[in-house]
């Protein structure tokens, strides 16, 4: 049974039909607009206040996987399974250029905070990019397939079977090495670049701090695999998935090590989705069972602050650049606008 709800700060604000299962969303740094990918390769543009679609893409041929927009904000960029990544003008709406990802999928790609490069992964290989499109550099191929990557300021964490390595991108040089015999799926790094989380294959989180690279955490016990990793703005609080209850670990202090996680339980299915404000207090999270809940974890009266129905398995949220709206992504292709008051 869902727990009582304090109060229901949870607000439909609109609805608008996809192309079909949204596999990522992302807001416009100004906020204006939600980009939307569908699995069978679309980007769909809205306007995030009347959800009225004002630009559609042709994304990638079999598939959409990952985008992201430049913290400029003037261009969006989309990877797919052609292989390519695809650099797209956010003014005209039109493709401004079509890199060679290196492998025939190309599953992961992000912006450097600055906006200076762009890191792609394809297979075994991450490259770097401006944003012009040119290749700055490509690393050494990594022993297996890259499985995330993640910006820490200027240097530039990837994932893969066997640890996370933290790159310097201006030199190409390993900075870190973060090195464990299993495979990492996601990873996180806290705002003030202290600690790197991880979400694993078999059922853990590692916690490594970046002082002391050869000392990680284990925390086990997780239900399933995790994906879902959600680092609040203090640096103190990482929210993820790997069960039906939002664990909270506090990494304040001593951090995680010797201590419970707080659970918050709202969800019958495994979360799917789990996102920090991105300044504020509050954590969203949806399963897939379409229920999407927000939870004021500190709050005296009870955690649990919202809950709305999407009637479709959760894939993707993300909150607004001003913290007061939340997007939603649903295996139908719907995309739901939630109002937070």
């Amino acid at each position: 049974m869902p727990p009582k709800l304090t109060e229901n700060r949870l607000h439909p604000a609109w609805d608008a039909a996809g192309a079909d299962h949204v596999v990522g969303l992302a807001w416009s740094p100004n906020g204006r607009f939600v980009a939307v990918a569908a699995v069978s390769g679309p980007v769909t543009v809205f306007e995030a206040k009347s959800g009225q679609p004002v630009a559609s893409l042709a994304g990638h041929a079999f598939g959409t996987m990952a985008l992201a927009w430049k913290p400029t904000g003037e261009l969006l960029a989309t990877a797919g399974q052609d292989g390519k990544v695809r650099i797209w003008d956010a003014t005209l709406w039109q493709e401004r250029a079509a890199l060679d990802g290196g492998a025939a999928w190309v599953e992961k790609l992000a912006f450097s905070p600055d906006g200076m490069w762009l890191a792609t992964s394809a297979g075994k290989k991450a490259r770097i990019w401006d944003s012009a499109g040119g290749m700055v550099r490509e690393f050494a191929d990594h022993k297996s397939t890259i499985s995330d990557l993640a910006w820490r300021g200027s240097q530039l964490s990837v994932a893969s079977y066997g640890g996370v390595k933290l790159y310097d991108v201006a030199t190409g040089e390993t900075r870190l090495n973060f090195e464990w015999k299993g495979a990492p799926l996601a990873i996180a790094w806290s705002p003030n670049g202290a600690m790197l989380a991880h979400g694993n294959q078999d059922a853990t989180i590692h916690f490594w701090y970046a002082a002391k690279p050869a000392t990680p955490l284990q925390m086990s016990g997780y239900a399933t695999k995790v994906r879902e990793l959600s680092w609040d703005a203090t640096s103190r609080y990482l929210a993820c998935g790997g069960s039906p209850a939002v664990c909270v670990w506090d990494c304040g202090g001593k951090g995680p090590e010797g201590s419970k996680p707080t659970l918050l339980k709202g969800h019958d299915e495994p979360i799917s989705a789990v996102a920090w404000q991105r300044r504020g207090f509050l954590v969203a999270s949806g399963c897939s069972q379409g229920r999407v809940n927000l939870w004021q974890p500190a709050n005296k009266k009870g955690p649990h602050v919202g809950a709305v129905s999407i009637a479709t398995p959760v894939t993707a949220i993300a909150w607004s650049p001003d913290d007061k709206s939340l997007a939603v992504g649903g295996a139908d292709g719907a995309v739901r606008m939630l109002s937070v008051r």
